[in-house]
């Protein structure tokens, strides 16, 4: 689809103009003219910008050359496109042109030469940041032209070397990189010559499930493992790998390595920021909600994006390591417009990176937009496929903290943007598309998209720039690759440098990673339709997004995304709150009808019998690509530990106590939360699902499969802590809420006659499980 006005602007007929790859495009989508190609006009006359005046003569005879060889060729040779600074004098050089006798520059911020000269030098003082076309115009004996263009890129003074949290972290002053591989937990070193000759140099093993790594300028080197609640501590020149344990349940995140030869580290399960050095953790700062990328600041201050945003609008907070009680909160704003197909309103959502400018005055930050207004109960308006999600960078000013919201840009046909890069002078930002398995690149001068990367891997996590912006390195963490591309020029579509394995052998079965890459795919057109929809982009790793979707146009209601990590497919009964789905294959159903895929079933097959409802024959077996989907789902059998335990993993005093409120007779809780998953979740007749009515539903729950809905399927309470808002329709936004505002009548439950201080016992115990 064509931009919105708001985001003009393309590869081909925006003036994008990479000068530190060394690309010149045209402007106005006419090819700018390099030496000996230039444009040619028959006089100075014709030329229009140049005057053929008295002064022309005065200029004297031409050059003829060696009679011997004839005269020389006019050609116009502006120089070398460069970077400056605002208020620094520039250099203009056509001294390398040939067979001219004068020379005018038009310097391209609307000022030019008032006549012609015999200098092909030239001096220009450019006062604003921009990129600017200086056109140098060359006249021979005879008045005849020639032109050339050069581009002058000129930024803010560059004032910071960027440091943010990544999959993918270069070293500042050599020539290796190292990123993650969360599903084999270890960290593949990558080294590289001068020559662009790229290796694979060593595979470091980690503490499990290692999500990001930083680089420190002394070669140390800081990994943070989420599964194992550590930060592991290792080193560019061998050292032994140890672990920083961070405590139970804290699921680090984001670390980067700050300027002062420490470390900060974002933990998502306690909802922390982390400061410390290769000794340990030195300060902690609590109160900062599903912490997940970090970033520092040039005045030294740590920002921590919120990962999941509320229906409110995203958030990001700033801490000052040397005032503990100092912070900011910084806001993206929900975008209130209708859903169409360029573009769509809602609130920006998995929030992976800050990305700082090196002027330090922007930053940037790559997501997914949902659009949370869509939906008929909500708008009276179905969502699509293409007004559901949508991936978004957004812009806040780094010296005022807020955001610039008519900068936001929205990236058509995609999905997700999961991570970013600024180039070395800020004036371009290589954004991963993580569903569409593609780069693109954005002149974040005008916010115009000036060239991409296709196919260049499944699951597309994270992006790093060598420090002479030459090579761009792509963690396609689901090809186990990481995919290396010159991109001094991008006009045309470049072939990677290198693809470099990151594993040694395959930690998943075959069936585990076909359905993981699928899960996270939306550029297949059997599962999405121009590439927004991906199946991960509700669930990301495995997770619940903490959204609650209008369903109703689908024959559902108003239904809170279910986390898929320990339910083991449909190892707990019946999928969903309704119980529509017995079988994780029956996702062919929204693959077709919500994503507008293909299907992963030939459409014979799913016509066959009752395969094309759910709840009807099996799907299992018929399609190999849709088996592994579920295959991969139903690996997801680990529940995260819950930070509400003792470090042992034993109940607190107060959650044991609301262990056994649970387990009475007189609460009740366990007569439906029963078992070790704590359920009754089953069929009790063909396709009917047991519900119960437990006083929650409401004018937005809708239907169970376009008929009445009777009642709610029993969720596991594993998690809890993890997957707030709660019940089927979001409405309660604390456990507090569905034990007390939303159980008025002991439906769910007899809880009217707790005591606060049982209540509080009682969610202790939940928020613990």
């Amino acid at each position: 689809m064509m931009p919105s006005p708001r985001n003009a602007g393309s590869f081909s007929a925006a003036f994008s103009l990479s000068i530190a790859t060394g690309l010149v495009l045209a402007a106005c989508g006419e090819r700018a003219n390099g030496p000996g190609d230039a444009a040619t006009v028959d006089s100075a006359a014709d030329l229009g910008a140049v005057d053929a005046g008295p002064e022309r003569d005065a200029l004297g005879p031409p050059d003829l050359g060696n009679p011997d060889s004839g005269p020389v060729e006019l050609a116009a040779n502006a120089g070398e496109s460069s970077y400056a600074i605002v208020g620094e004098e520039v250099t203009l050089d056509g001294s390398g042109s040939t067979g001219a006798v004068a020379y005018r520059w038009d310097y391209g911020n609307g000022e030019r030469q008032s006549a012609p000269s015999d200098d092909p030098v030239a001096r220009v003082v450019y006062t604003s940041a921009g990129r600017f076309a200086a056109t140098l115009t060359v006249l021979d004996e005879a008045d005849r032209t020639r032109t050339d263009t050069v581009v002058v890129t000129v930024t803010e003074p560059l004032v910071w070397r960027p440091r943010q949290s990544s999959t993918v972290s270069v070293a500042r002053d050599r020539r290796t990189a190292a990123v993650v591989v969360p599903d084999a937990d270890l960290v593949a070193l990558v080294d590289w010559d001068e020559d662009g000759s790229f290796r694979v140099s060593r595979r470091i093993a980690v503490s499990a499930g290692p999500r990001t790594v930083a680089i420190a300028d002394d070669g140390t080197v800081f990994v943070a493992c989420q599964r194992a609640g550590t930060l592991d501590v290792t080193s560019l020149d061998g050292a032994p790998t140890r672990s920083i344990a961070l405590g139970r349940g804290t699921r680090p995140f984001g670390v980067v390595a700050t300027s002062g030869g420490g470390f900060a580290a974002a933990l998502g399960g306690t909802g922390e920021l982390v400061i410390g050095d290769g000794g340990g953790v030195t300060a902690r700062w609590p109160d900062l909600p599903d912490a997940r990328g970090v970033a520092e600041l040039p005045d030294g201050r740590i920002a921590v994006t919120r990962w999941r945003s509320t229906d409110d609008g995203a958030t990001l907070t700033v801490v000052d390591p040397d005032r503990p009680d100092a912070r900011e909160s910084w806001s993206l704003a929900v975008d209130p417009q209708a859903g169409s197909d360029t573009e769509i309103g809602g609130v920006p959502s998995y929030l992976h990176q800050l990305l700082v400018s090196p002027d330090g005055m922007r930053a940037f930050v790559p997501s997914l937009q949902a659009a949370t207004g869509e939906g008929l109960f909500r708008s009276g308006r179905p969502m699509t496929f293409e007004t559901t999600v949508r991936a978004v960078v957004s812009r806040i000013d780094l010296r005022t903290g807020v955001e610039d919201f008519e900068a936001r840009k929205q990236l058509d046909n995609h999905g997700f943007a999961s991570a970013g890069v600024l180039s070395s002078h800020g004036d371009f930002l290589f954004v991963a598309l993580r569903g569409t398995r593609a780069v693109e690149r954005i002149d974040t001068f005008d916010g115009s998209s000036s060239g991409n990367l296709q196919n260049v891997g499944w699951a597309v996590e994270g992006v790093a720039l060598s420090a002479d912006d030459r090579f761009l390195l792509v963690d396609a963490s689901l090809s186990r690759e990481l995919v290396v591309y010159d991109v001094r020029d991008l006009s045309d579509l470049p072939e990677p440098v290198a693809r470099l394995p990151t594993v040694e052998s395959e930690p998943l079965s075959a069936d585990v990673l076909m359905g993981k890459r699928l899960f996270n795919d939306s550029l297949d057109p059997r599962l999405s339709r121009d590439g927004y929809i991906a199946c991960a982009h509700c669930h990301l790793d495995g997770e619940t997004d903490n959204r609650v979707w209008d369903f109703t146009d689908r024959g559902e209601g108003l239904r809170n995304t279910i986390s898929l990590l320990g339910r083991a497919g449909a190892g707990d009964g019946p999928i969903h709150w309704s119980g529509n789905f017995d079988e994780i294959q029956d996702f062919e159903h929204d693959i077709r009808n919500a994503f507008r895929g293909l299907g992963l079933m030939a459409d014979a097959d799913f016509h066959t019998g009752s395969r094309d409802s759910t709840l009807g024959d099996p799907k299992a077996g018929v399609s190999a690509d849709l088996d592994a989907l579920a295959a991969y789902v139903a690996s997801l059998d680990e529940d995260p530990e819950s930070p509400h335990r003792t470090a042992g993993g034993e109940l607190s005093e107060s959650a044991a106590r609301g262990r056994s409120l649970f387990e009475s007779a007189a609460v009740g809780c366990a007569s439906c939360h029963a078992g070790a998953r704590l359920t009754d979740s089953r069929f009790v007749a063909s396709g009917m699902p047991l519900l119960h009515d437990v006083g929650t539903l409401g004018p937005g729950s809708g239907m169970r499969l376009g008929a009445t809905l009777s009642g709610i399927d029993t969720p596991t309470l594993h998690d809890l802590w993890l997957t707030a808002p709660y019940l089927h329709d979001g409405s309660a936004a604390t456990l507090e809420d569905v034990l007390t505002t939303r159980n008025p009548d002991d439906l769910h439950g007899t809880t009217s006659g707790l005591t606060a201080e049982q209540i509080a016992d009682l969610v202790a115990y939940l928020l613990s499980l």
